[in-house]
C-alpha cells in the first residue's frame, strides 16, 4: 500500500480536468439542473481517475531498465550516459525520464519525453561534459508515467546510484594518436615535415630507389655489390621529453567553463602517449612554489598509466609559480640533456621579465618549448566598435596587452627558447605540431 501511495502523482493535466468538473457543476447550478446531475459529474471523473490509476498500477504494468556509462569520464570531452528501459505495459504509455545527475554539473532540467509503445525496448543516450577532475556522484533514475488524458502519474524509480572518476581527457589522447599517424593529418591541422637526415640514426643499407637522397648513397656498399647502395636512417629514439606544468595561480583562469591548468594537464597526457608511441621516453613535473610532482623519463609499458594517475591527483592551491625553484631542480635532478614542455601563462611582460633569467638557464642545459595561453578574449575587446570613452580605453588596454604576448614570444626566441603561442582550444594540435616538428628536424 506504501508503495502505491508514494508511486502515485497527481499528472500534468490533473488540474485541468478538476477545473472542468467544478465549471460544470457551476454552469448546471447556473441553469437549474438537478443536484443529481453534479453526482453524476464527480462519478465521471473519479471513475475515469480510478481507471487510468488501474492501468498504471495493474497486473501487465510496469517498466525496468538500468543506466550504463564508461567507469571514467574524460575531462572537457562529451561523455555518453545511456539510460536502457523496457516496457511491461500492456497499453502504449507517456515516459518522462528524469536522471539524477551530480551537482557539479549544476543541470537541473535534463529530462526526456517519450511515447512508450506496449512491451517496447528503448534506450534514450545524452551526453556530459565535465569540466573538473575528481569525483562524480550520480542519483537514481526516475520516470514518470502516464496514460490517457493523463490525470494521474506512476512514478518508477531505479535505485542505481553510481560513482564516476573524471580524468584527464584520454579521448583526446587517442583522437590525437590517429591524427599523428594517421594519413589524414594534414586535415586535422597537423604538419607533416620531411626528414632533414640530421640527427637520425642509422637503419640500414639498401639499393637506391626513386626519390631517395643521393647524399646518402653509400659507395664502398655501391662497389661490393655492383648495384646503387644508400643509407637508410630512422628517427633517434629513447629522448628524454618531460611535461612540465605550472599549478600556479594564473593557471586559474577559466575558459569555455575549464582552467587553464586543466587544458594543460588534457595536452600534456595526449602528448606523453604520442612520444611513447614515437619510441621516447615520457616523463612529468608539475610545480607552483615547488616542484611537487615528478615521474622521471621511461617508455615502458606502465609510463603512461603512472602519467594519467599522477595527472587525476593533481592538487593546487593556485599558489605564486616559482620559476627560479624550477630552475634550480631541474638543473640539478634532470642530468641527462632533456626536451622539456612548459605549459604556463604570463599575465604581461612585466610578469614575463621577473621570470626569463631562469626560463634561460634551464635553456641552456635542455632543449625548453615554453608554451603560453594566448588570452582569446583579447581578440573580442580589440576588433569591437568603441561606443563610449570606457570601451575605448579597453580597447587600448587590450591592443597593449597583445603586443605584450607578441613581445614575450619574440624575447623568447632571442633567448634560443622555442615558444608556442596559442588559445586553449587548440593547445593540443600546437603542442603535438612542435613536438612533430622538432622529431622531423632532427633536433631531439
Amino acid at each position: 500500500m506504501s508503495s502505491f501511495l508514494f508511486g502515485l502523482y497527481p499528472g500534468p493535466r490533473f488540474l485541468t480536468g478538476l477545473a472542468c468538473c467544478v465549471g460544470l457543476l457551476i454552469f448546471f447550478f447556473i441553469i437549474g439542473l438537478p443536484s443529481w446531475t453534479a453526482l453524476i459529474v464527480i462519478g465521471v471523473w473519479l471513475s475515469y481517475s480510478a481507471f487510468e490509476v488501474a492501468i498504471l498500477f495493474g497486473k501487465e504494468s510496469g517498466i525496468v531498465g538500468h543506466r550504463e556509462m564508461a567507469a571514467r569520464f574524460s575531462n572537457g570531452d562529451a561523455n555518453v550516459v545511456n539510460i536502457y528501459l523496457q516496457s511491461k505495459f500492456s497499453k502504449t504509455v507517456r515516459i518522462e525520464i528524469i536522471d539524477e545527475l551530480p551537482f557539479l554539473f549544476q543541470i537541473r532540467d535534463l529530462s526526456h519525453l517519450y511515447k512508450l509503445t506496449a512491451f517496447e525496448n528503448y534506450t534514450w543516450s545524452y551526453t556530459l561534459k565535465p569540466v573538473r577532475r575528481g569525483n562524480y556522484e550520480f542519483g537514481n533514475t526516475l520516470i514518470l508515467v502516464g496514460w490517457g488524458l493523463g490525470f494521474w502519474q506512476r512514478k518508477i524509480s531505479f535505485n542505481n546510484p553510481a560513482t564516476v572518476a573524471v580524468y584527464p581527457s584520454f579521448l583526446q589522447m587517442s583522437k590525437y594518436e590517429l591524427m599523428a599517424f594517421g594519413n589524414n593529418a594534414s586535415e586535422r591541422g597537423l604538419r607533416k615535415l620531411p626528414k632533414r637526415g640530421v640527427g637520425l640514426e642509422f637503419e640500414q643499407i639498401k639499393k637506391f630507389a626513386l626519390g631517395d637522397d643521393i647524399r646518402q648513397i653509400n659507395w664502398r656498399a655501391t662497389a661490393r655489390h655492383g648495384d646503387v647502395m644508400v643509407n637508410q636512417y630512422t628517427e633517434e629514439k629513447s629522448q628524454n621529453i618531460y611535461q612540465c606544468i605550472d599549478k600556479g595561480r594564473l593557471m586559474a583562469f577559466p575558459f569555455d567553463n575549464m582552467y587553464l591548468l586543466d587544458y594543460a594537464i588534457n595536452a600534456a597526457l595526449m602528448l606523453s602517449n604520442i612520444v611513447l608511441k614515437k619510441g621516447d621516453k615520457a616523463g612529468l613535473m608539475c610545480f607552483d612554489n615547488k616542484v611537487s610532482t615528478h615521474i622521471t623519463a621511461s617508455k615502458s609499458r606502465s609510463a603512461l598509466h603512472h602519467i594519467l594517475e599522477h595527472l587525476y591527483h593533481v592538487d593546487t592551491e593556485f599558489n605564486n609559480a616559482d620559476h627560479e625553484k624550477l630552475s634550480l631542480w631541474t638543473l640539478a635532478k634532470l642530468n641527462q640533456r632533456s626536451l622539456i614542455f612548459l605549459y604556463t601563462y604570463f599575465v604581461n611582460f612585466e610578469s614575463y621579465k621577473r621570470k626569463e633569467k631562469h626560463l634561460h638557464a634551464i635553456s641552456k642545459k635542455h632543449l625548453l618549448i615554453v608554451i603560453i595561453f594566448k588570452n582569446t578574449g583579447l581578440d573580442q575587446l580589440i576588433h569591437q566598435k568603441s561606443k563610449n570613452m570606457r570601451d575605448l580605453y579597453e580597447q587600448v588596454l587590450a591592443e597593449q596587452q597583445w603586443i605584450e604576448q607578441l613581445h614575450i614570444q619574440k624575447r623568447l626566441r632571442t633567448l634560443g627558447i622555442e615558444c608556442v603561442l596559442t588559445t586553449p582550444e587548440n593547445l593540443g594540435v600546437d603542442s603535438l605540431n612542435k613536438y612533430l616538428e622538432l622529431k622531423a628536424l632532427g633536433k631531439i
